[in-house]
């Protein structure tokens, strides 16, 4: 790495902080975490409008974003892969192949999303595969059928957004999600109840509120990357090859990752339909933790991708070890809110007393994990960062289906513990991911796995 890219480096991140020190992973994350945040206000106030109209309509969309998530997950992991090649470019000082990368992410986005698009006429196969009562399975359908349209805007965005955070610009996406997200907090009552000449349409309403919004986060961020990287007129295709060798591997990953979490809301989908929204409400809370701590994740990719790429291998553990400081911290303090406040925090989406029952338990469960999926989450993010993406791919993979989905049932169908016992399977599969992503980053031979 040339002196004077480093020098871009330490002005970027402060150069009057330390490499990897927590005053850098805060002025990296910060703007992370909101835009996390802002998308949790999302997800809260699209449950809670989802939730007024009645527990049938709730357990649907829970049921059908779990599918949609699924269905995302190849594509949105390989597109991923943009974050990871733009951070190690940048610490190398090729600020050229970082917008290449870029570029190409975009470009990938669009087939990504027609295949989607496609696979939304699909939905009544997939649903029956899911189960859950037939008045959920049709509602679940309807919303999936709309929202699957606007995976398109969600993937160009995605892949524009990595590249930002990938140089260190982690604002420009904080402000395109705060807006976005807004859009569709503002349309959600208004296509969902109606008003006026808008007439009210229910679970469609509220995926298409979504699919506005994410129209609106493209525009957007197309007209920023274009802004500052220009129009390219020749794909590099060995640029291309880098992409596709660092994001295929987290697509897989997060696909039979999102596969073994359908297996386990489908599990639950055949316990009832209080059992699922409870699942589905105590979701959306621990969002308040879990999507910042994916945040500092991310952090810890961008971090480590940067400074592995610049040979600095030193600072790299360093901002590891701050950013799992972090979000320890972070986490752990949410867990503490969810044992004290859970039956109010539940109460909030929905007043049946089964379901406040149900879903104030599962907050106690997840208050168990909070520290252990900080732990994941920022070793995940930061092998991800150095290139290590098989490994974490097969980890995820492994843990995932030989471990929480195994558990979940175990201690849901076999010793009769409902949702609590599947939640107590999900503990136990993310305090092993913690432990081996742990001693996997600590043990790593760095330069064997950084993609030249």
């Amino acid at each position: 790495m040339s002196t004077e890219n480093e020098d871009n480096l330490e002005h970027r991140h402060g150069a009057d902080a330390p490499a990897g020190s927590i005053r850098e992973v805060a002025k990296i994350s910060w703007p992370i975490v909101v835009g996390m945040l802002s998308y949790t206000a999302m997800g809260v106030a699209d449950t809670l409008f989802v939730g007024w109209v009645g527990k049938t309509e709730l357990a649907a969309v829970g049921l059908a974003t779990t599918a949609i998530f699924l269905l995302n997950s190849l594509f949105m992991g390989t597109l991923h892969g943009t974050k990871v090649l733009s951070s190690q470019a940048t610490g190398k000082g090729r600020p050229e192949e970082a917008k290449m990368a870029g570029w190409l992410g975009s470009l990938l986005a669009i087939p990504f999303g027609l295949i989607v698009a496609v696979l939304a006429l699909f939905g009544g196969p997939i649903f029956a595969v899911l189960g859950g009562p037939p008045e959920v399975q049709a509602l679940a359908q309807e919303y999936f059928g709309v929202r699957a349209l606007g995976a398109v805007f969600w993937y160009v965005t995605i892949a524009y957004c990595d590249y930002f955070q990938g140089t260190g610009n982690t604002r420009t996406p904080m402000k395109i999600n705060l807006v976005a997200n807004a859009v569709n907090i503002a349309l959600d009552p208004l296509l969902i109840f109606g008003l006026g000449p808008i007439p009210a349409m229910g679970v469609s309403g509220a995926a298409l509120a979504t699919i506005i919004a994410q129209a609106t986060g493209m525009l957007i961020a197309t007209v920023l990357f274009v802004g500052r990287a220009g129009l390219v007129r020749k794909p590099d295709w060995k640029v291309a090859n880098k992409l596709m060798r660092l994001g295929f591997p987290m697509g897989v990953r997060a696909t039979l990752g999102v596969g073994a979490f359908t297996a386990f809301t489908a599990l639950l989908a055949r316990m009832g339909e209080d059992q699922l929204a409870a699942h589905q409400i105590a979701l959306k809370i621990i969002s308040i933790s879990f999507l910042p701590g994916y945040g500092l994740s991310e952090t810890a990719t961008i971090l480590t991708g940067q400074y592995v790429g610049a040979r600095r291998f030193e600072a790299a553990r360093r901002a590891f070890r701050s950013v799992l400081f972090v979000a320890v911290g972070v986490m752990g303090t949410c867990g503490v809110a969810f044992f004290a406040l859970g039956e109010h925090l539940v109460a909030v989406f929905n007043t049946d007393p089964t379901v406040v029952r149900l879903g104030t338990r599962l907050l106690y469960v997840a208050t168990l994990f909070q520290v252990f999926d900080a732990i994941a989450m920022v070793a995940t993010g930061a092998l991800n960062g150095i290139g290590d993406t098989k490994f974490t791919m097969w980890t995820g993979i492994a843990c995932s289906w030989f471990v929480m989905v195994p558990a979940s049932y175990f201690f849901g169908v076999a010793l009769e513990g409902g949702a609590v016992g599947a939640w107590l399977g999900l503990t136990v599969e993310i305090v092993v991911v913690a432990a081996i992503t742990l001693v996997r980053f600590n043990r790593t031979s760095w330069h064997e796995v950084v993609v030249e």
